[in-house]
């Protein structure tokens, strides 16, 4: 069971930050629908910039998971939990986990959380914050990720949550880390999208398009020919992108494709895409991590937030003006949600 709490009180291992907001039931009810969907069973989720609601999301996933009676693992590749954002300076919420949630953090964080976490055992990776460790929630409480900063730690950190016990591992991206999108950590993806992208809703949604123009590139069939493209996709690489690409644009009635090899390589600005678009060439991916879900958050912290149903509608709108109707949006506090059909 998901317990509830004040606002307000001070952060501690048993008592989560103010700035914590619960999941609407019928949010819970929306994303267990979706997680009964095949090909879940690690997933991440990313944000689209700071203050994107990614927190909010993972818990409630989380409580989920509870209600699905699932022992969650948790793993991060930044840091999340922590009382104060780090860049912005507002209160953060706090990851909350139920008894018996499975996660991989620094050890001192372990250490701080007290009699909260068990530690079952120290991973060979290491964080800016020192030794990684693998903890078992003895109760209900907030906790704190400290991220583990490579690729081939966050697989060894899954694969260690997996093997003791983790029926669903939770992959909390960092801000503007797609390695979260690898198809050796995920199978599916969750993405967040906040209004802090600006105060004009259609303009703000716009600004989250390159995270999601990323997540939603077709699987290459083989049938089409395809200019291989090894390492990051990014603004700084389009000249080679042209040269590579000239020869099928060349011939008659052929479309440029480049071929990736995951959306974790996939790392253009909107301007960028729009470069590609306009010479014609499509992007492909050889193993996709499917984009199961949108979420959004209203909130502007020092600002004006923006009205939470004209956001989601914004959010929504965008998906569907680019080809992405059937991906759900979903507004995980008020539990709103929206698919427009175009």
């Amino acid at each position: 069971m998901v317990q509830a709490f004040t606002p307000g009180r001070s952060a501690s291992p048993l008592a989560p930050a103010a700035a914590t907001r619960l999941a609407d039931p019928r949010a819970i009810q929306a994303l267990q629908t979706l997680l009964d969907q095949p090909g879940s069973q690690r997933l991440a989720v990313v944000g689209s910039s700071k203050n994107a609601g990614k927190t909010t999301t993972l818990n409630a996933l989380l409580a989920v998971c509870a209600a699905r009676g699932e022992i969650a693992g948790l793993v991060s590749l930044g840091r999340d939990g922590e009382a104060f954002d780090a860049w912005l300076d507002f209160p953060k919420p706090q990851v909350r986990v139920e008894k018996g949630t499975l996660l991989v953090t620094a050890a001192s964080a372990a250490g701080r959380a007290g009699r909260l976490l068990d530690t079952l055992l120290t991973l060979e990776s290491t964080s800016a914050l020192g030794a990684n460790v693998l903890a078992r929630a003895r109760a209900p409480g907030g906790v704190e990720l400290c991220g583990v900063p490579h690729r081939s730690a966050v697989v060894e950190a899954v694969q260690a949550l997996q093997a003791c016990g983790a029926q669903r591992v939770l992959v909390d991206g960092a801000y503007h880390r797609q390695a979260a999108v690898h198809p050796k950590v995920a199978d599916a993806v969750v993405v967040a999208v906040g209004a802090l992208l600006g105060d004009d809703p259609a303009l703000a949604a716009q600004a989250a398009w390159p995270t999601l123009w990323a997540l939603s590139r077709p699987t290459w069939d083989g049938a089409a020919a395809a200019v291989a493209w090894t390492g990051g996709l990014t603004d700084a690489s389009l000249p080679a992108v042209w040269a590579q690409t000239a020869a099928l644009a060349s011939q008659a009635g052929a479309q440029p494709l480049l071929l990736a090899a995951d959306p974790s390589r996939l790392l253009i600005s909107e301007c960028g895409i729009a470069q590609l678009q306009a010479r014609g060439v499509q992007v492909a991916v050889r193993h996709p991590v499917p984009l199961l879900a949108v979420t959004t958050n209203p909130l502007r912290p020092g600002g004006s937030d923006a009205d939470p149903l004209q956001w989601l509608d914004a959010v929504a709108r965008l998906l569907s003006d680019r080809g992405l109707a059937a991906v759900p949006v979903l507004d995980v506090v008020t539990g709103e949600r929206r698919q427009f059909a175009g």
